[in-house]
């Protein structure tokens, strides 16, 4: 059994590739441990993360912090490539991906809205109330156009183009 603890706060999200294991923390980074060399590579993000997200093609990392941002990392290197606003994000956590072809990120808000912002330019090209209550969860298939949603509000809702 392996065991990481280098995290400050809680960690509120993880992500597993082959040979590596990346971690989202309320202390504000997001850490990437190598379980080959037993290497640590750490993001701070400034502001507590609740939930990340790998990108389709593994080269970069989603972030959804507690400031009402979602930030893109790229994965090698750690830069911030763009940042996503307009959702509500403060008290609950709440689910980031992008979509099943990379062109768009979406992120569920606070106000039961979900919002989907264009990967390159971050601006908001569609929103829409999804739920009664907080967004908890958003998760894009894999091959199709269509994703799922949780709530607070005690319900999943699938959503098909």
């Amino acid at each position: 059994m392996q065991i990481i603890d280098s995290f400050q706060d809680s960690v509120m999200s993880v992500c597993l590739t082959k040979t590596e294991i990346i971690g989202g923390s309320v202390d504000g980074t997001v850490r990437t441990f190598d379980i080959r060399v037993g290497r640590e590579l750490s993001d701070d993000l400034g502001q507590p993360v609740n939930c990340i997200s790998m990108s389709n093609d593994g080269n970069c990392i989603l972030a959804s912090c507690l400031d009402s941002t979602l930030r893109l990392l790229d994965r090698s290197t750690g830069e911030l490539l763009q940042e996503y606003k307009g959702h509500i994000c403060k008290s609950f956590k709440t689910d980031c991906c992008l979509t099943n072809s990379d062109a768009y990120v979406t992120g569920g808000s606070e106000d039961g809205y979900i919002y989907f912002w264009d990967l390159v330019d971050a601006s908001v090209v569609a929103k829409f109330k999804a739920h009664s209550l907080v967004v908890t969860s958003v998760s894009y298939h894999p091959k199709d156009d269509a994703m799922i949603s949780s709530s607070v509000d005690g319900i999943i809702r699938v959503w098909k183009k």
